[in-house]
């Protein structure tokens, strides 16, 4: 599903709301006023001096936090937890302790972001600040400790820990946002920066209404609030992937989640979805909380397909347009031709498509796009 750039909602700071930066003042009298004497143009910009600039923002949201139900429990060692088990999960696809990621790069000649295969040691692979020691090995000791059983206690943890990653990534997105407007409050006035940091923000507060959601049924042990469709891969994939997402299209191309409808009063609730790879098969878990209607369909049609080509590129396309959390196999991406590698770049640039155009385009390979077939 794609929506043009030119007909999403387009947002605008009020004048009495506090501002972006967060500097605790109203926007009318800080961002705004700041702006009229802020003539930044990026143009002037080198490629690697915007790579850099972006990188390095990001990096300075970096913070640590307990996402426990009870943080009174807490121990005082918050860590560096793996949305992703290192052991058994990333320790299959990687290459002499390394995997790939995709980052993103401004090209020299276009200006345009792009995607590049990055390595990236598996210990820092897929982690986030966003347990204590204790709870991160209360809570995951059964998908952690435990081969797999196909539990409803077992999707749940995978569930919640894919949710808990991705609201990480988004606190720290927004506090990027603000450290921006810091330094460029004219860029409270670009359309398209403002647009991206008010859908951050709708975002942040669905997840923690889903947060809740997990947090009661932890309270009540209901595990199986939670409906998910286990399909088993008699083969190992060289990539693995857990994410929380808003999906806007079912396996027949019909509205799921209505993504694009930015209303502030309109929740958009997650799929959560698990590739794992393993001695001689892969695992894919995909769940939702039951009543979410927009996903029945989806786990419907999920639970009567017989065609794995079909599956394989449903997940794929949810994998390439909706998440960030994906990582590759050196020795299998290594093995591609150039045209494969770029292929699965294009499919994965997704809302970071700077043009209508290029947008449909990147759009079309991610549909066409089937990650099964990189195998180990």
């Amino acid at each position: 599903m794609f929506v043009p750039m030119n007909e999403a909602k387009k947002y605008q700071f009020k004048p009495y709301e506090e501002c972006p930066c967060e500097s605790g003042q109203k926007y009318k009298f800080c961002c705004y006023a700041k702006s009229r004497n802020s003539k930044v143009d990026f143009r002037d910009y080198s490629a690697t001096r915007i790579t850099a600039e972006g990188r390095r923002l990001l990096k300075d949201t970096e913070f640590k936090m307990c996402f426990a139900f009870d943080t009174s429990e807490c121990s005082k060692d918050l860590i560096g937890a793996h949305s992703i088990q290192n052991n058994g999960v990333l320790d299959k696809i990687s290459v002499e302790n390394h995997v790939y990621a995709l980052s993103s790069e401004i090209d020299q000649n276009t200006m345009y972001p792009q995607l590049e295969f990055t390595p990236i040691g598996k210990n820092q692979a897929s982690i986030f600040s966003g347990f204590c020691k204790k709870h991160d090995e209360d809570y995951f000791k059964c998908i952690e400790d435990k081969d797999y059983e196909g539990t409803l206690e077992q999707n749940y943890w995978f569930g919640f820990r894919a949710l808990c990653f991705e609201l990480h990534r988004k606190l720290r997105l927004k506090k990027s946002f603000a450290n921006f407007f810091k330094k460029y409050p004219g860029a409270t006035r670009t359309p398209s920066i403002y647009t991206e940091y008010y859908n951050t923000k709708l975002s942040i507060r669905d997840s923690w209404t889903e947060y809740e959601r997990f947090k009661s049924a932890y309270a009540k042990k209901s595990f199986n609030n939670l409906e998910s469709i286990v399909k088993v891969v008699p083969f190992t994939v060289g990539f693995t992937a857990t994410t929380s997402v808003g999906v806007g299209m079912d396996m027949e191309g019909n509205l799921a989640a209505d993504i694009y409808n930015y209303n502030d009063k309109h929740f958009i609730p997650n799929l959560y979805v698990s590739v794992i790879p393993k001695e001689n098969m892969t695992l894919i878990i995909i769940s939702r909380f039951h009543e979410d209607n927009c996903y029945k369909n989806i786990l419907s049609q999920l639970n009567g397909n017989e065609n794995d080509e079909k599956l394989f590129r449903y997940i794929s396309f949810c994998l390439a347009e909706y998440s960030e959390n994906v990582y590759f196999s050196p020795a299998v991406i290594d093995s591609l031709s150039e045209a494969n590698k770029r292929k699965i770049k294009t499919a994965f640039m997704g809302v970071l498509s700077p043009t209508p155009e290029l947008r449909l385009r990147n759009l079309y390979a991610t549909t066409s796009l089937n990650l099964f077939d990189l195998k180990l």
